[in-house]
């Protein structure tokens, strides 16, 4: 208990188509891509054109079926998702499947390196964002200047331009829910893992220049979705050849966190942040789980956190950490008469979705974390290296002394190691 208080109290925030003349290869061939200053070659399949703005996200029903990693269309990526360093940008909108096995659309960027690709194919990484919040503005494919949470949205363009100059394609899925219609599980593995691995599919339907060989990368909730791909990833696709996966800062232990500050009276920092993670972890519990969902709505939670349940869908991150949001909501705040009658749903919840307790002996897999993070601590990152050490797995485990959970893989810290050891695990 005095281990998880002390984590509890250092957390802080994470916190209708083209005309079908029209194809995304007449698309692209028609113009040169930013920053490589040449068309696109005529080798890139005939895929429609989706529509622009926000109707890319939200394709009609019928386009759903199909196999997973399917494309449902493309367009050039613009913007801040358009970046310098690739020699094409593609936007895209693929299918996959929701945790209950209903097909969905899941958007994300393709990047691809400038020039043409090497004997056997661009090698690639499914590059897995930090937490941005469930909102559909909160899609890093969707990120603009002016988006309060831009910081965190565009926080992987360090690694992804650094890949890119080494010959690597990188694929960044949005995640289930994010930018596109329905709930988005909050680091639920299986969901994580499952748009991770589809978005790879995907970018070899984009450009067949794409090998089968990949790797799983991200940081904070996508070094989530990056050990679960570790540990399903094979068997979610087996056709690629999955060949390590690599996490920064993933995040774990949150029934031990969450339970060590729920009769906390106070909504100040760090508890601001601390609530508004805990309302993404209980609405993605929610819609997972439809027996919990009711009880969360029904009684487990208080009058005003049940109303707040709407914010989780309508604002980013830092939007929920404001005064007006559950920012302004201490911890005993949030349960209701019912909330001991749906803890230990939400507990088994969090206990089935923790990475501490996955199998990861599949594949390499590298862990970096900094001793300076205070959302993640390190010592539950060591207990997960330990476990998983005694189990069998072949990690690499990398200690960061003046990283936080911040900027662990930015630059200045693992960001250049972290891209040396994914390229040593694709030229195997």
């Amino acid at each position: 208990m005095r281990r998880t208080m002390a984590v509890a109290l250092l957390a802080l925030p994470l916190l209708a188509p083209l005309p079908a003349a029209a194809t995304f290869a007449d698309d692209l061939a028609s113009h040169a891509n930013r920053g490589a200053g040449r068309p696109i070659p005529p080798a890139t399949p005939r895929l429609p054109i989706g529509p622009a703005g926000s109707r890319f996200y939200a394709p009609p029903a019928r386009l759903l079926d199909g196999p997973a990693g399917s494309v449902i269309w493309a367009r050039r990526a613009t913007g801040m998702a358009a970046l310098p360093a690739a020699g094409r940008s593609v936007l895209v909108l693929y299918r996959s499947r929701s945790l209950g096995g209903r097909p969905i659309a899941v958007s994300g960027t393709i990047l691809v390196p400038a020039g043409a690709p090497p004997a056997g194919g661009w090698p690639i990484v499914s590059w897995q964002h930090v937490t941005t919040g469930s909102a559909d503005s909160c899609a890093p494919s969707r990120a603009t200047s002016d988006n309060p949470e831009v910081e965190r949205m565009t926080r992987g363009d360090v690694i992804a331009t650094r890949l890119l100059r080494a010959g690597v394609a990188v694929a960044r899925s949005d995640g289930e829910g994010i930018g596109t219609p329905g709930p988005h599980p909050y680091l639920v593995g299986r969901s994580l893992a499952r748009a991770q691995v589809d978005i790879v599919r995907a970018a070899r339907a984009v450009d067949p220049g794409v090998s089968r060989r990949w790797v799983a990368a991200g940081h904070s909730e996508g070094g989530v979705a990056s050990l679960f791909s570790a540990s399903e990833g094979q068997r979610l696709a087996p056709e690629l050849d999955l060949r390590g996966a690599a996490a920064a800062a993933p995040v774990a232990a949150m029934r031990e966190l969450l339970d060590s500050v729920r009769r906390v009276p106070l909504a100040i920092p760090p508890f601001d942040g601390l609530t508004a993670l805990g309302a993404l972890v209980i609405a993605g519990a929610a819609d997972a789980d439809p027996a919990l969902g009711a009880l969360i709505r029904h009684g487990a939670m208080s009058p005003t956190a049940t109303a707040l349940l709407a914010h989780v869908e309508q604002r980013c991150l830092v939007e929920l950490t404001r005064r007006d949001s559950w920012g302004g909501l201490a911890p005993a705040a949030i349960p209701g008469p019912r909330f001991a009658e749906a803890r230990p749903f939400l507990y088994r919840f969090l206990d089935a979705n923790d990475v501490r307790w996955i199998d990861l002996r599949r594949v390499p897999v590298r862990i970096d974390h900094g001793l300076l993070d205070l959302v993640a601590p390190f010592t539950i990152t060591e207990e997960i290296v330990r476990v998983q050490r005694e189990r069998g797995a072949d990690i690499a485990y990398v200690r960061h002394p003046t990283a936080s959970h911040v900027d662990i893989a930015s630059d200045a810290q693992a960001g250049p190691a972290i891209v040396d050891w994914i390229v040593a695990r694709l030229r195997r």
